[in-house]
């Protein structure tokens, strides 16, 4: 099993950081810190050095520090014993430019899959409570980062759903019907949409026991998790599908099957887990569905992510912390930034269990001596 490590980050004007230089432990790094003095800066600068973009800014010029119009990321990342020189950098007058060992990648698609690191933060929960699409995004970000074909039908199904939509909507302004178009559209679409769907079955089939698993580590088995895949075309052919809903959908404008509206449901003690599930059992099932994400991606590429834990201890309780570490390093065996505002409590559950980290405290967005 190859191990993703970063050894060295340099950050430059990148959210609230204006220059820093960290040599992080090959193990376990803990970042403290008042809220806003720049810890979720720097583990979003490590997800985007590793991913090619950021968790939290959809947009290069949120990524900006106040008052520049660039930024740039450098770092020495490892598989093992083999060293990458990576450099990422994005200004006002210039595309994101993305080097790996001097060599400059044509697009984010060269870059991606190359290294990895995984994000658990707190506006995760919304991924459990908010509407399906949260959780779409958070499956379609997981295999496609291991899957080519799966992201190249995602694009492809995108890209068609687009258009029949457009058509849709042309017909509410002209009341004319191009039934040819809908014809070779309805015919394209298909095929990307058995494949994304089969994809998405077998990934939630094998993640479950891995999802249970960890819940169960992290609450001691106090409650029973269920996780189930809940798409249309398991029950019905997608074409026939469009067909019978073809008048439904010129009413409505918008297509109104098919799998954009898939689902993954979610149920604790066989109640749905977003209605009935306390603030701390959503944090523990969000935590345990991305670490058994993490633990997926590790069985199918043969390679550890690095971790990156946001803030996320509030509403757990010691306990639970200290389930989850050990959790992370018996299970994971990869490399972990952990932010929180303050050491004590971290520091009395790492002596505990035993293993040794390097401590950042952060300062207005600089590492205080």
């Amino acid at each position: 099993m190859k191990r993703i490590t970063l050894e060295i980050l340099s950050i430059n004007n990148y959210r609230n950081c204006t220059a820093i230089t960290l040599k992080p432990h090959l193990v376990l790094n803990v970042l403290t810190g008042e809220n806003g003095a720049g810890k979720t800066s720097i583990l979003d600068a490590i997800y985007t050095l590793t991913n090619g973009k950021s968790f939290f800014a959809h947009k290069e010029v949120y990524l900006y520090q106040e008052g520049s119009n660039y930024y740039r990321l450098e770092g020495t990342l490892a598989i093992d014993d083999n060293r990458f020189i990576t450099e990422i950098s994005s200004s006002e007058s210039t595309k994101k430019r993305i080097k790996l060992d001097d060599k400059m990648m044509k697009s984010l698609a060269e870059y991606h899959g190359r290294f990895s690191s995984f994000m658990i933060a707190p506006k995760d929960i919304q991924i459990l409570v908010d509407s399906s699409t949260e959780r779409r995004r958070l499956v379609n970000k997981t295999l496609s980062q291991i899957d080519k074909t799966y992201f190249n039908h995602l694009l492809d199904y995108n890209k068609l759903l687009k258009q029949r939509n457009a058509a849709l909507k042309n017909f509410q302004k002209t009341r004319q019907i191009n039934r040819l178009l809908f014809e070779a559209i309805d015919e394209k679409i298909l095929q990307p949409a058995l494949y994304i769907t089969q994809a998405r079955k077998h990934y939630v089939e094998a993640i479950t026991p891995l999802f249970q698993k960890f819940y169960n580590i992290i609450s001691e088995g106090k409650e029973a998790l269920s996780i189930q895949y809940k798409s249309s075309l398991q029950d019905q052919d997608f074409k026939e599908q469009l067909s019978q809903n073809f008048e439904k959908d010129c009413f409505a404008g918008i297509t109104t099957h098919g799998i954009h509206r898939d689902d993954i449901e979610m149920k604790i003690n066989d109640k749905e887990l977003k209605k009935y599930a306390s603030q701390g059992q959503l944090k523990s099932s969000i935590i345990s569905l991305k670490l058994a994400q993490v633990a997926w991606i590790k069985n199918e590429t043969n390679k550890i992510p690095i971790l990156l834990l946001d803030d996320i201890f509030d509403k757990l309780d010691a306990q639970r912390v200290e389930r989850l570490i050990a959790l992370c390093f018996d299970q994971l065996k990869g490399q972990i930034f952990i932010s929180d505002t303050e050491l004590e409590s971290v520091n009395l559950i790492l002596k505990k269990l035993n293993i040794d980290y390097t401590h950042f405290l952060i300062k207005n967005g600089n590492i205080a001596e």
